[in-house]
């Protein structure tokens, strides 16, 4: 091999008239700035704040007894472990917002369900471990395929 090796296992660079290609990008790429995903999670983290104001821990306590998590939190206070361990509403509250339940779906004709359970968490560790996962996935999913393709994705995959 003539020039000693130089060049082996380094990736071509792109040139200025064939765009960009194995991790390089091109003078004329855009910058692209992802909109999406900040705004699904702002959205998510508001829904996740009203749960807690319509659950009102303190005020509707729980049916297996023991007081609310963090009651400094005052109406935002979480139920307590043994009814949702992962510090959050109680059920009835979810069910009230609109969590999925086959059978009010179905025979009582409240497909909105289907739509409303999407924003919904179980608890504040639920919301955390999704808003991460939308976080570090997503917004580079977003600035790969654009944010049609991604709210396809994101759709299909609820």
């Amino acid at each position: 091999m003539e020039g000693g090796g130089e060049g082996k296992g380094r990736a071509a660079p792109a040139t200025a008239a064939g765009g960009g290609f194995g991790g390089y990008e091109s003078a004329g790429d855009r910058k692209w700035w992802p909109w999406l995903v900040p705004t699904v999670i702002v959205a998510c983290v508001a829904v996740f704040v009203v749960e807690m104001w319509v659950n009102d821990c303190p005020r509707h306590g729980s049916a297996l007894g023991g007081g609310c998590v963090a009651g400094f939190l005052r109406r935002f206070s979480f139920q307590p472990l043994r009814e949702n361990p992962l510090l959050g509403p109680s059920s009835t509250t979810l069910g009230k917002m609109g969590a999925l339940d086959w059978n009010k779906v179905v025979h009582q004709h409240q497909g909105w369900r289907l739509i409303s359970c999407i924003w919904l968490h179980a608890g504040l560790i639920h919301l955390v471990v999704n808003m991460l996962s939308l976080l570090f996935i997503g917004i580079r999913l977003e600035q790969q395929f654009g944010f049609g393709k991604l709210l396809t994705m994101l759709n299909q995959c609820y």
